[in-house]
């Protein structure tokens, strides 16, 4: 949590005192300034101590009620949509640099802190953030304010690339630790961020503990949302942490210049092995495999760095202090991808193209081994068992509307919240259909609308009343209630994206005479029965998930202004709209509509016909596919009861490092993921592989009675609570949990929508007809307990194409950094060994 977040706590008091206290700190680690003959290993072991100074208490938000005395630049609000810079693909490569970085903005924080409203107020103080930016900048991050010279707040560039490309991005880390601190060494030595507020709070009372906890948040990597591609090396390598270049006269080390020529050489080398165009029959093929792949000039040079970090953390804590150095080291000699890096870091993957005109791919033969078939292996599928050349590109990357963001366990909600986020466009056929019907190059007009909460502290570690209640106000593109033009009777598309760490937007249906239709869901277009049926629809994009839309302006200006706005209500789960709290609906943006109307008889004011082809690889999974099933349970709740923050845990446990769930390459599983939480819907996110939900089961769900219209709970645990069975369902709350469930024969997948972030619905005490609690004895404590009957949903997925390692978690990011996280490990073949 930053020092500068201390000017929050102070509004309306004055905060020169604040100020002073802040400059000191800034001189703390700002005081080395070197001579041009000090020697360059003495400048770097000097840094490294700089980046590894104790740690200490930061300063917290408490609330206030006093009247807005820090405005908002007027250029924060209501302005026209800014257009983010974009990092895009030429013959075949999309190659970029991305920074991370930290500058002051101006952040928005409301007033009062909770229960957002329409009529909310604002205010802004500058403070240092961490930021993703595109090298070189090709913009300012939104221009300046006339009284100073504090950014405006904005995502990282868009990513636009096309089916079939190499993604060959250079990562830099230049964050300047000084202005965070403690926000660098302290996962070193195992200890988690503090603040005044009284985080983490003490381990024997559930207090957070080291690694599930906040920290590191000067580390980085990325995580690219909705890629289908290797999970390890440099690919989408979750588990990458790249810490702050070292820096000299206040200049970082480790620059995009420096490192040109080594990644040069290695994206050339990658190009070659990884071309499709050259190895159209390898398109399965992963490089780098090992690290003496990448060129020597740079893993000498990490090396040496790592090594300098370890010498001065020794110095500074000596036991306690946690080297990197040997970990990469033990991961090296165990043919593993090393973990830890200093300043920079190449990804280079594929974005593999299915070329096949139907689903399945010709299958490989089948091999069986080892005693009473509990080996098996696929010829021509399994990498052990064929060269890479041989192997059958099971499905490809979805194109659409993906998003990529920062991911360092212990630090990605405060990074998120920061801006560390950004559109990914993926092209293909998709586009290519629509561009058909509109015109040449018309998606590359459309809007792309990142949504955020921006902030610069999670919930718990502000404390007390400066908790925001239902997360800050969603932005767009880094802007509160941006605008957007259209001319009269003109469809435009929209790519919406929500990286928000906490909170869905909830959209009721589009703007007072004007219409839209949803094309894809989390990146993957709609089969042409739902993009027809998705008509004016609501729809909820919870963290993580993203919709096109196709928008239809009236054929005319508004009469009121307010009928060109487009709504979202913040929501964790749906009893957000009920009760004296109720999510309100908030403008998230406006339409201006205006000049010369688009002929109205043309393709232009016109939704498409026909959804754009539908992939072969993205048919639905039917029941008959699926290979393996396994059931997963998300909870939140205070340990033992006890008055403390919550533990958020996968199957009983926090992330610990360690595997939670293992599935065999190339096999269709069926997963019952659960959620036992009482009022919070996480949202469960699976890297790599998309999924199908196909079936839902919301034990806090309404109905409406037909007889007397009034609202009733659809499921009811005491038959003297039935007021309609035409419409209301009895479930024995001490019956088999697998018969809590929807009523109604089993459900078909037809037609399915594909995601890769989707709400658990939340649990339910089962109460009798009178409201009280039903109990049942809890064999382990021997003390009768009021049931839980938690919500589910099951998705199907295939775990095709990439062995390997990554996660699953919680897209509230504070539970993931928390604990709700677990890896997920495809395996490549079973054991070929008989246990009898």
């Amino acid at each position: 949590m930053s020092d500068h977040e201390s000017k929050f706590q102070s509004c309306g008091k004055g905060s020169t005192a604040v100020e002073e206290k802040h400059q000191s700190q800034r001189r703390r680690y700002r005081w080395l300034s070197f001579a041009s003959w000090v020697p360059a290993a003495l400048v770097a072991m000097a840094l490294v101590m700089l980046q590894a100074m104790p740690a200490r208490a930061q300063a917290s938000p408490t609330p206030t009620q006093t009247p807005i005395a820090n405005p908002c630049p007027d250029n924060m609000f209501g302005q026209k949509l800014f257009r983010v810079p974009e990092i895009t693909t030429k013959d075949g490569k999309m190659r970029g640099t991305m920074v991370l970085s930290d500058e002051e903005e101006w952040m928005a924080f409301r007033v009062p802190v909770s229960f957002p409203k329409t009529n909310s107020r604002s205010q802004c103080f500058h403070q240092y953030v961490r930021t993703f930016r595109e090298y070189p900048t090709v913009s300012p991050a939104r221009g300046t304010t006339p009284a100073g010279t504090y950014s405006l707040p904005r995502p990282g560039p868009t990513l636009r690339a096309r089916v079939g490309d190499l993604v060959q991005l250079t990562f830099i880390n230049q964050i300047d630790a000084g202005d965070f601190i403690n926000s660098i060494d302290r996962g070193e030595i195992g200890a988690c961020d503090e603040t005044s507020a009284g985080y983490p709070g003490d381990p024997l009372k559930g207090g957070d503990t080291f690694p599930d906890c906040f920290h590191g948040s000067s580390t980085g990597n990325i995580h690219f949302h909705g890629t289908h591609t290797n999970p390890g090396s440099t690919g989408d390598n979750v588990f990458i942490e790249v810490r702050p270049s070292v820096r000299v006269n206040k200049k970082p080390v480790v620059t995009p210049e420096g490192v040109e020529k080594s990644f040069n050489e290695f994206f050339a080398l990658c190009e070659a092995k990884l071309n499709s165009s050259v190895f159209r029959s390898n398109l399965l093929k992963e490089w780098p495999k090992t690290w003496s792949d990448l060129p020597k000039s740079w893993t000498d040079e990490q090396k040496w760095l790592l090594n300098l970090y370890d010498t001065q953390m020794e110095t500074n804590y000596g036991g306690r202090g946690r080297k990197l150095w040997p970990v990469d080291e033990a991961q090296l000699k165990e043919g593993a991808w090393p973990q830890y890096y200093v300043g920079a870091y190449p990804y280079c993957f594929r974005l593999p193209e299915y070329v096949e005109k139907s689903w399945p791919p010709p299958k490989p033969s089948t091999m069986q081994m080892g005693g009473a078939g509990t080996a098996e292996m696929q010829t021509g599928t399994d990498p052990l068992a064929q060269s890479e050349g041989d192997r059958v590109l099971m499905m490809g990357q979805a194109p659409g509307t993906h998003w990529y963001h920062a991911h360092k366990h212990g630090s990605t909600a405060i990074n998120v919240a920061n801006g560390m986020t950004g559109a990914f466009i993926i092209e293909g056929q998709y586009d290519d259909d629509l561009n058909a019907w509109y015109g040449t190059d018309w998606t590359r007009s459309a809007a792309v609308l990142v949504i955020n909460q921006l902030g610069v502290s999670p919930n718990l570690m502000r404390g007390g009343n400066a908790q925001i209640d239902k997360g800050p106000d969603f932005s767009v593109n880094g802007q509160l209630k941006p605008k957007i033009s259209m001319r009269p009777n003109e469809v435009q598309m929209w790519r919406i994206v929500n990286t928000s760490g906490r909170a869905g937007a909830f959209f009721a249906g589009p703007p007072k005479g004007f219409h839209w239709r949803q094309l894809a869901q989390d990146g993957v277009q709609f089969v042409d029965a739902n993009y027809q049926s998705h008509v004016d629809n609501s729809f909820l994009l919870a963290a993580g998930n993203r919709a096109d839309l196709l928008v239809q302006a009236p054929a005319a200006p508004c009469r009121n202004p307010d009928d060109c706005n487009v709504t979202a209500q913040n929501e964790v789960d749906p009893s957000d709209f009920f009760g004296n709290k109720a999510a309100q609906k908030i403008t998230l943006l406006s339409i201006s509509v205006s000049g010369t109307p688009v002929d109205p008889t043309s393709k232009q004011a016109k939704f498409i016909l026909k959804a754009p082809s539908f992939p072969p690889f993205l048919w639905d999974i039917q029941s008959a596919d699926v290979k393996g099933t396994k059931k997963i349970v998300f909870a939140s709740g205070s340990p033992g009861g006890m008055p403390a923050p919550a533990m958020h845990t996968i199957d009983g446990k926090k992330f610990d490092g360690e595997v939670g769930e293992v599935v065999l390459l190339n096999t269709v599983e069926e997963w019952k993921v659960m959620n036992s939480t009482i009022g919070i819907s996480h949202p469960f996110h699976i890297h790599i592989n998309p999924f199908q939900v196909v079936e839902v089961f919301n034990p806090n769900a309404k109905v409406t009675d037909p007889k007397t219209g009034t609202s009733l709970p659809e499921y009811v645990f005491d038959p003297n609570a039935v007021k309609n069975k035409d419409v209301q369902c009895l479930l024995d709350p001490r019956g088999d949990p697998d018969d809590w469930k929807p009523c109604g024969p089993a459900p078909v997948n037809t037609n399915g929508i594909w995601w890769d972030v989707f709400p658990i619905p939340s649990g339910i005490q089962a109460t009798d007809a009178n409201g009280q609690p039903i109990t049942r004895l809890n064999p382990k404590t021997q003390k009768q307990e009021q049931i839980n009957v938690p919500g589910y949903f099951k998705m199907r997925s295939r775990f095709v194409d990439y062995s390997g390692f990554f996660v699953i978690h919680c897209h509230i990011l504070a539970h993931e950094d928390r604990g709700m996280m677990t890896i997920v490990e495809v395996a490549p073949v079973r054991t070929p060994y008989s246990h009898h």
